[in-house]
């Protein structure tokens, strides 16, 4: 028997492979330009292969195609929790919100903790199918332990949303672990609301926790603006009428509310002062944040929006004190109303002229100035007379004979 050795094997040096290791992994057709350009010599690139080197360090993400759009209302819905991070003890932390994918009209619930999440879509639930007279067949969303359940030792159980939804015969679709763009819908749609509630509160001074109300109203207005996904408007492809927008207003705008008081007297002010913070969901009116009243937020149809003055940066809150006194705001006095002041007699003056008091001027006011002149031509006579010089030893008897012998 004949046994022949073993040889270590040459490598070739025109490989291609070789020299993909030797320049870091870099693509097959990055060498072949370098071939190209005489910058490397002719190489075999038979032996070319799948590097799995390359695949360990280089795996991305499979990219999203493009996903089947519903033909139907109802047919799937969209669905996401958000957290704005607001650090409040009370009120609200969450909203969650569902999207119909057929006309992308979106309804939004605001939550305190996660867990209550399915009684939000229960209530979202029964007002749908009952308007449009339809079933929700597919919620769309992501694999939190809201909606698909908490992981156990076996894997992730099914908690009581997803319970809800086999029970009701909906199907659910989940994300795939670390793959939010799946559930693109509602992850865009959470963040276009997010900056529009950044936007209208940095316009205004109002409280952080208002924050709700702007959310409120940024879901009333994008479901009345056309969107990229439809050639509609949501509010249309939902209702089947255009909606309107003449009573949208500026939100956080001040405003001069009337609203309703049993206990109004006749000569009570029959408006009070308040911000303009959203639309009433059940009734044609207006939500307004009233900080003086004894219900900071109340519901009106009848107010003044001052929406020019936000934008010029007025404040009609604040009492403005007039900076010049008007003759046409002072009570009108006769000749018999004139006082006169005698000083002490250390400061009594050689001349009386000196004394004139400085009356306030009402610019561009020719009734006024006459009114003015006529007075100073009127006391001009009796002032132009000088007065002796009085001595500190002169008692007021002859001081008061003297000025009236003048």
């Amino acid at each position: 028997m004949h046994v022949t050795g073993l040889k270590r094997s040459v490598m070739n040096g025109e490989s291609s492979m070789l020299w993909h290791r030797r320049l870091g992994h870099i693509s097959k057709d990055r060498i072949k330009r370098l071939v190209n350009d005489g910058v490397l010599s002719a190489l075999d690139f038979a032996d070319f292969e799948i590097c799995v080197n390359c695949i360990k360090g280089k795996q991305t993400k499979v990219s999203k195609k493009g996903a089947h759009r519903s033909s139907t209302l109802l047919e799937i819905i969209h669905t996401d929790i958000c957290c704005p991070d607001m650090d409040f003890k009370t009120g609200p932390k969450y909203f969650i919100s569902f999207i119909d994918d057929f006309s992308r009209f979106m309804y939004v619930y605001l939550l305190h903790h996660k867990n209550e999440a399915l009684d939000a879509f229960k209530i979202f639930k029964a007002e749908v199918e009952k308007q449009s007279g339809k079933q929700i067949k597919i919620v769309r969303s992501d694999r939190g332990g809201e909606y698909y359940g908490r992981y156990t030792e076996d894997g992730q159980a099914f908690g009581p949303f997803a319970k809800f939804l086999q029970e009701q015969g909906i199907v659910p679709q989940y994300t795939n672990p670390g793959s939010p763009s799946e559930n693109g819908v509602a992850e865009r749609r959470n963040r276009t609301l997010m900056d529009m509630v950044r936007s209208m509160r940095s316009n205004t001074t109002l409280p952080i926790f208002l924050w709700s109300e702007a959310l409120k109203t940024a879901v009333y207005i994008l479901n009345r603006v056309p969107t990229k996904a439809v050639s509609k408007t949501p509010f249309e492809l939902l209702k089947g009428w255009k909606p309107s927008l003449r009573h949208i207003r500026v939100w956080g705008c001040p405003c001069k509310v009337r609203i309703y008081n049993p206990h109004e007297k006749k000569l009570d002010p029959r408006t009070i002062s308040g911000y303009f913070i959203g639309y009433a969901e059940r009734s044609k009116g207006y939500r307004f944040y009233c900080p003086s009243h004894s219900t900071r937020i109340v519901e009106s149809r009848n107010a003044k929006f001052l929406e020019n003055d936000m934008i010029n940066g007025r404040n009609h809150f604040q009492d403005n004190v007039p900076k010049r006194v008007h003759f046409d705001d002072l009570p009108s006095t006769s000749s018999s109303d004139n006082m006169y002041v005698i000083p002490s007699f250390a400061q009594v003056p050689l001349r009386i002229e000196e004394q004139r008091v400085q009356t306030p001027q009402v610019i561009d006011n020719p009734l006024v100035d006459q009114v003015v002149h006529e007075e100073l031509e009127m006391v001009e006579q009796p002032i132009i007379h000088e007065v002796p010089q009085v001595n500190e030893q002169v008692d007021q008897h002859d001081l008061q004979k003297m000025l009236m012998q003048h």
